[in-house]
């Protein structure tokens, strides 16, 4: 089939880290599918450009609310592809909002991976007050989420019985690396320095686990506006040689980061999946989080904890359990059971059966 995915949610050449979990999307769909991309840029008036990105055909569009004829161009663009398609496949709550109107009686379908649809309050007052806008969701005729819990959400605005789950694909080295058994807690968290994923958290947990007699340290890989911040957090608490914040990482410097860890730590605040911790699991890292979001959907007893209680002694003491408990899974039975179930041939096969069905049930709306 000729699938167009249209998404407001791309890397760029400049920013190859934004939103991985698009693209990896798109190469699943690719094993057995022609694919072309539409990255609508919001706020943004760039003119229409041609490129491969990632081994995908990709258009990148402007579109400025600002400035409407940016709106005509790319509207224009996705209904001259959308017609060459046998499916469009939207991805991301906006991506729906700016193909609804264009879509027509080609086959619709929806993936969700926004976390602004589960929390409302966690984005800002204008989408608390805006969120009914959820509701265009009925147009597309199959929606997916990412989790069970996002899914859950979704069946409250979507069609009756268009949703479906179909998790992220979650990318991983070949071999697994074992931990070494030294007794140091090596921490590591990956995402953007905020508040919402609970960098300051994470610093505050390994100056616990320093204070009571344990050898931790923590590296971030990601970047963001709390950096300085948290690099001042951790001097002031006396811990600055045992906390380096290293900005976004490559695939492989990724991989190896992970390959010396010891374990995975990240006091968020929510999720809608949590790729980052499902990749942690997948090079055999256990795994500490929140308990609020789509990560309940693979995080067990045996390869990770579920901290309610935001504080250091909470998380820090969840790290302390994890790693001495004698029931955890090893390092390639975690890496063994997430990639048995998102790996990228998983998904595919997935999308495979969505298609069909989307294509086979009848008129969009």
């Amino acid at each position: 089939m000729q699938i167009l995915v249209v998404s407001t949610w791309y890397p760029t050449r400049d920013a190859p880290f934004r939103t991985p979990f698009i693209t990896r999307h798109v190469r699943a769909i690719a094993r057995d599918h022609q694919v072309h991309v539409i990255h609508v840029q919001l706020l943004n008036d760039s003119p229409v450009t041609q490129e491969t990105y990632d081994g995908a055909a990709v258009t990148r569009v402007g579109f400025d609310p600002r400035k409407p004829l940016t709106i005509v161009k790319a509207l224009a663009e996705i209904r001259k592809w959308v017609r060459f398609s046998d499916v469009v496949h939207t991805m991301a709550f906006s991506s729906a909002l700016i193909a609804a109107p264009i879509v027509g009686r080609t086959p619709w379908v929806h993936t969700e991976h926004w976390n602004g649809i589960l929390f409302p309050e966690h984005v800002n007052q204008l989408w608390e007050r805006t969120a009914w806008l959820r509701y265009v969701l009925r147009l597309p005729r199959v929606v997916t989420g990412v989790s069970t819990l996002m899914t859950r959400e979704l069946k409250k605005f979507a069609r009756p019985g268009a949703t479906q789950l179909i998790g992220n694909v979650v990318d991983h080295a070949p071999q697994v690396t074992p931990i070494t058994d030294d007794g140091a807690l090596r921490l590591i968290g990956v995402g953007a320095v905020t508040e919402h994923k609970g960098t300051l958290l994470a610093v505050d947990t390994v100056e616990w686990l320093r204070r009571h007699g344990h050898d931790a340290t923590l590296v971030w890989d990601g970047d963001g506006p709390m950096r300085e911040q948290a690099e001042e957090r951790a001097r002031e608490l006396g811990i600055g040689d045992h906390v380096d914040f290293r900005g976004f990482r490559s695939t492989e410097r990724l991989r190896q980061d992970l390959a010396e860890s010891t374990v995975f730590v990240l006091p968020s605040k929510s999720e809608t999946f949590c790729v980052a911790a499902a990749e942690a699991l997948a090079a055999g890292r256990p795994v500490i989080m929140g308990d609020r979001g789509g990560q309940r959907d693979f995080i067990t007893e045996r390869n990770g904890r579920m901290v309610s209680e935001r504080s250091p002694e909470a998380f820090g003491r969840a790290v302390l359990e994890l790693s001495q408990s004698v029931s955890a899974a090893t390092p390639d039975e975690m890496a063994r059971d997430i990639r048995a179930r998102y790996g990228s041939d998983a998904v595919s096969d997935q999308l495979n059966e969505l298609y069909r069905g989307a294509v086979g049930g009848g008129r969009s709306r």
